[in-house]
């Protein structure tokens, strides 16, 4: 835990801890990538699972390019705010649980990303969703809402 003692003393974490405008900014940052990332991740793979089915499959998947933008903004801001803590973060139940959580959400997107790169075309054309890809889409809202939901536990573990 040598490491994450360090992170809580260098010069960003110090900035973090005494410029009063940084850690709030850090937050709201974290918020609006959450927002961009889960929300159009869920409105995508709820299409996937035949919910708002006259949409075009092709049209929600237009909005990948607002979940990559959201995922970037939550791995700067989400960095900067693990080192301003990071000795309370790494020893978070919640925090661990959060970042298994991403991993296996970031496992099955690489699924989803090779099923769509295979026959993708075929299956977004005709509007039908193949049985696998609804189980990608089903785990995905699971595991992002339990992303959510660890990451709102951690103030409260």
């Amino acid at each position: 835990m040598e490491l994450f003692t360090w992170l809580e003393t260098t010069a960003v974490a110090n900035a973090i801890r005494t410029i009063p405008w940084i850690y709030p900014t850090l937050e709201t940052a974290h918020y609006i990538g959450l927002a961009l990332l889960v929300g159009g991740i869920l409105l995508t793979d709820l299409r996937l699972l035949g919910f708002a089915a006259k949409l075009p499959l092709k049209s929600m998947l237009g909005l990948l390019w607002f979940v990559w933008a959201g995922f970037a903004i939550n791995v700067a801001s989400g960095t900067l705010i693990f080192i301003y803590g990071a000795a309370q973060f790494s020893g978070n139940p919640a925090f661990r649980v959060k970042m298994v959580l991403m991993l296996l959400a970031g496992i099955n997107a690489f699924i989803f990303t090779r099923a769509a790169a295979g026959d993708g075309e075929r299956w977004i054309a005709s509007g039908h969703v193949p049985p696998a890809i609804k189980l990608v889409a089903t785990a995905s809202v699971i595991l992002w809402l339990g992303v959510v939901t660890a990451g709102r536990w951690m103030a409260y573990v």
